[in-house]
């Protein structure tokens, strides 16, 4: 799973200003914030995306044990369960293929969003 990133280093820079009389740092973010916002959000979908296909799981493991024998409700909670399994392989399955893309090709860049800096030299 993709650690969050730390708001520290490029997402922020410090700033020291004079506020009656003393001297404050605040953190500034910059617009290298996007990275590490964009890290961050892809941490929790990826949390997201695994917690609504347990959940869904679960709703279909009720749905058919309430079908009674019914086959309608149990038709419709196997359809349930069988699109929970698929979207979880497919979301992770992603994952995975991007991270064996990285090893064999040995660019690891594409597990990094980057967001170029601004260079004081054209």
């Amino acid at each position: 799973m993709v650690g969050p990133a730390v708001w520290k280093g490029d997402c922020v820079e410090n700033v020291t200003k004079v506020v009656d009389g003393q001297s404050v740092n605040f953190d500034v973010a910059t617009i290298q914030g996007l990275r590490c916002m964009i890290a961050n959000v892809l941490s929790v979908a990826i949390t997201g995306i695994g917690l609504a296909g347990f959940i869904m799981l679960i709703v279909g493991s009720f749905r058919y044990l309430a079908s009674g024998g019914n086959t309608k409700g149990a038709e419709t909670a196997k359809n349930t369960i069988t699109f929970a399994v698929i979207g979880l392989v497919v979301a992770l399955s992603s994952f995975v293929i991007l991270n064996i893309i990285a090893e064999f090709t040995g660019v690891k860049t594409i597990l990094d969003f980057v967001i170029p800096e601004a260079s004081s030299t054209i």
